[in-house]
């Protein structure tokens, strides 16, 4: 099958894209380079660098695909959902109504939506099941409205015109490879954090409000895997999905754990206490979410496999590797 991925350069489609090719899918990728500017790798896929907002430019990376993956969204930490709310609302609504269009007009045979927990964002039912969004009320994040309105299109789409689509709805996708950026809160939490502990030694850390908010972090690749092999079967079709880690940590702890992993590998001294400076929250600032997996579990047989001390583990070491890396090329530059 051609599938058209959007948003391919990011870290979660640059896991999943390698699945479908294995897979034997023929996959053509198209992005902006938005975020994080124009990344050169080497790609075994047709990739197009292009605006979706541009519909002329969809139109013709959409000829001749039979599903498309939609993925392409401004994906930022907390701070980064108040800094740019009207980009995230208009240009990610309109790259994914032309997105549609064009599934429409070439009779794709499924679309694929890449949703969030955040569509949770003030749900009173913890945890959180599918159906549970019928009757929370409206998110107050542009963000969250924006995936709940991209999911509702889909479903407009297959009401009016019969377009089968799957939705995914992930929670806090943890990877190795995010790194923190310049001002916190722009990067996912556990960047900001691991960053903050392990590169910048930060004690006492700054964190955003009280940490007691609740979060689940699901690793990267049991999502990916859940999405090139189940998104295109007829278990998935119109129908919607959590991904999710229901393994729930408050932000102190999520820390603290950090802490504790970087005084294993020397970083602190063993009697080391981490200590906190509180920065002002978000009023909208979500408290609790947590996923009911029982979904994806009974009609998929998908469970995560990767436990939240392992994937920390893993980021830690990444962090440290990253920091030797660069150390080195430093030190090159020198001599």
């Amino acid at each position: 099958m051609r599938i058209l991925v959007a948003g391919s350069e990011g870290s979660l489609m640059q896991r999943v894209i390698p699945l479908l090719l294995r897979r034997g899918h023929e996959v053509i990728g198209v992005d902006s380079f938005v975020r994080h500017g124009r990344i050169e790798r080497k790609r075994e896929y047709e990739f197009v660098e292009g605006d979706l907002c541009d519909k002329d430019l969809v139109y013709d990376v959409c000829s001749g695909v039979e599903a498309i993956i939609q993925a392409a969204a401004r994906v930022y930490g907390v701070r980064g959902f108040h800094k740019y709310p009207a980009d995230i609302l208009s240009c990610d609504l309109q790259a994914h109504h032309n997105l549609l269009q064009a599934a429409r007009k070439f009779a794709v045979k499924r679309f694929v939506y890449i949703s969030s927990s955040m569509v949770y964002e003030r749900s009173e039912k913890i945890p959180s099941a599918e159906e549970d969004v019928d009757s929370v009320r409206v998110p107050r994040t542009a963000y969250g409205l924006s995936k709940l309105v991209g999911e509702r299109l889909c479903q407009a789409f297959h009401q009016q015109y019969g377009l089968e689509y799957t939705i995914w709805r992930p929670f806090n996708i943890i990877t190795p490879y995010e790194e923190a950026e310049p001002e916190p809160g722009m990067a996912h939490v556990f960047a900001d954090f691991i960053h903050k502990i392990v590169v910048q030694k930060q004690n006492p850390m700054r964190i955003f409000g009280d940490g007691e908010q609740v979060r689940c972090f699901t690793w990267i690749d049991d999502v990916a895997y859940a999405i090139a092999e189940y998104s295109f079967i007829d278990r998935t079709r119109c129908e919607v999905f959590n991904l999710g880690n229901p393994e729930p940590i408050t932000m102190k702890d999520l820390a603290l754990r950090i802490f504790e992993k970087a005084k294993e590998r020397g970083l602190f001294e063993a009697s080391a206490v981490l200590r906190f400076e509180h920065e002002p929250a978000y009023e909208d600032d979500v408290r609790v979410r947590i996923p009911c997996i029982d979904k994806a579990r009974s009609v998929l047989g998908w469970t995560p496999t990767v436990s939240l001390d392992e994937a920390l583990d893993r980021c830690v070491e990444e962090a440290l590797c990253r920091v030797a890396r660069r150390n080195a090329r430093a030190n090159k530059e020198t001599l």
